[in-house]
């Protein structure tokens, strides 16, 4: 009895050093790193002075991208600060004041952090309306088990996406491809036209997920012609058809999605 008390005592412990190492490390944080005007004021520098090396998006150019793993990312904030202020390698220094600085590691933080972690302009009640209605984001895409099949389940984004990565994908759909969500059209032996989205495929059996949402196990042997298409049926035109706040706003909603209770409770 003493020795499962000692491995339970062991384990409280362990967690309560994990627990108060994790606020420790929350708190250390610089001020900046989790501020939303902060860090649009970093985005408006980084446009300016860092942008014709890494890319408007940090996607990279002649310089490293900074959104893809790389080695800056384990840096603590502080390191990342002085990076940015005395350069490194072929990167020149930034020289900037001390708070405008700050500013720029913010930004470029916020470019890899989860998209829940980072505070972020906008409203997202009108973000919601918009995925609801406006934009009808809603009738391809699911969050909390309400909404389309035909895009990629949205309930968790703000955990697995950043906000440029968010704000890429609603105004350049096309740029990354999400696996089991390539259109098909399939015309089978027996004359049957099909069309739907490509879940599997291996040399025996396709899957397809039609329209209904149904899955639908077609033997290869079966399948007389396949048209794939390399574009998402996402539409392309919401940089055109939604205003610069109906981007923000609804980025807003869905960096929300997935985050703590009390995050979204508090927006």
């Amino acid at each position: 009895m003493q020795h499962l008390f000692r491995i339970a005592f062991t384990g409280f412990l362990a967690a309560s050093l994990m627990a108060q190492h994790a606020k420790d490390e929350e708190a250390a944080k610089h001020p900046f790193m989790n501020d939303a005007d902060r860090i649009e004021a970093g985005r408006k520098a980084y446009l300016g002075g860092c942008a014709g090396c890494h890319g408007p998006e940090g996607g990279g150019g002649r310089g490293p991208s900074l959104i893809e793993r790389g080695a800056w990312h384990p840096m603590t904030d502080e390191n990342l600060y002085f990076t940015i202020q005395k350069g490194v390698g072929i990167m020149p220094a930034a020289n900037l004041s001390e708070d405008r600085g700050w500013e720029l590691a913010a930004f470029v933080r916020s470019l890899t952090a989860p998209a829940a972690e980072v505070k972020a302009p906008g409203d997202p009640a009108l973000g919601q309306a918009l995925f609801s209605s406006g934009a009808a984001c809603s009738n391809c895409h699911r969050i909390a088990g309400k909404g389309g099949l035909s895009g990629p389940d949205l309930s968790n984004i703000g955990r697995t996406s950043t906000l440029p990565k968010l704000r890429r994908s609603i105004l350049d759909p096309d740029y990354e491809y999400t696996p089991g969500f390539q259109p098909a059209s399939l015309v089978l032996r027996n004359g049957d036209k099909l069309s739907g989205l490509v879940k599997d495929r291996t040399n025996y059996v396709l899957q397809l997920q039609l329209k209904d949402g149904m899955l639908r196990s077609i033997p290869v042997d079966t399948i007389e012609s396949m048209e794939l298409k390399n574009s998402t049926i996402m539409p392309l035109d919401y940089k055109t058809r939604l205003s610069s706040d109906d981007i923000i706003n609804l980025v807003s909603f869905l960096r929300l999605q997935g985050a703590a209770p009390s995050t979204t409770s508090a927006k």
